[in-house]
């Protein structure tokens, strides 16, 4: 059975647990499924009925990207289309894939930026948008220039964040820390502060992280001007 008759039962729990099986014979060596995994990300692109098969391909270049990048980077101008696919499932599994190749093809890696935007911005949901946020954070990692690139794009996140995306928000926020000025900390403070005492332990972990990132001291400087330049 070929990769397409695989994937077009591809539904529910079976879905993800047949992507990860799928994932390791990559990883193991199979270059041809890959390709034909990246290429099903954009079958029949305005077909519905063909959600699972472009999804359950998506799962698998996700897998893969993120285990070994530099087997997706060479695919990531192939996967462009697929983030325009109908179903989010699809597209939240491939702006992934962007995310963990960045530092493989960051160039390619930008391309998808003005989905990332998109997706923010339409809040379709916390999947989707935790997705672009994460891929703002990879990609705005790989230099000081790529960081004041991304943060605009984020501080719009800040400002229409849904519930629970603010974890993502922030694991992007620690991932450009290390190349963020002190006028931009100042700026992402007040959204950080909301979080501190959040419900969810996991929460206050990603700010004290971002905070000692930065090298704030929440109990002392908690909302005033960071030292940092």
């Amino acid at each position: 059975m070929d990769l397409f008759e695989r994937l077009s039962n591809n539904k529910g729990t079976v879905s993800s647990a047949l992507g990860k099986e799928l994932a390791i014979q990559v990883l193991a060596g199979d270059d041809l499924m890959l390709e034909k995994a990246v290429e099903l990300t954009r079958y029949d692109l305005d077909n519905v009925e063909s959600k699972n098969i472009r999804a359950g391909a998506a799962k698998i270049v996700e897998i893969v990207a993120e285990k070994s990048p530099e087997l997706v980077a060479p695919y990531l101008e192939s996967l462009l289309l697929a983030l325009e696919a109908k179903e989010p499932q699809t597209r939240w599994m491939v702006i992934r894939s962007f995310g963990f190749c960045a530092t493989m093809n960051e160039a390619a890696a930008k391309e998808a930026m003005p989905y990332a935007q998109k997706y923010i911005k339409e809040k379709e949901g916390l999947c989707i948008a935790g997705a672009a946020d994460l891929y703002l954070g990879d990609y705005g990692t790989l230099s000081r220039e790529n960081t004041a690139y991304v943060l605009p794009i984020l501080l719009e996140a800040i400002e229409t964040c849904v519930k629970n995306e603010e974890d993502w928000i922030i694991e992007s926020l620690i991932k450009i820390s290390a190349h963020m000025k002190g006028d931009e900390i100042d700026q992402v403070m007040p959204f950080l502060m909301q979080y501190s005492v959040a419900s969810k332990k996991s929460t206050i972990k990603r700010v004290e992280k971002f905070m000692k990132c930065v090298g704030v001291r929440p109990k002392e400087r908690w909302g005033k001007t960071s030292e940092k330049q």
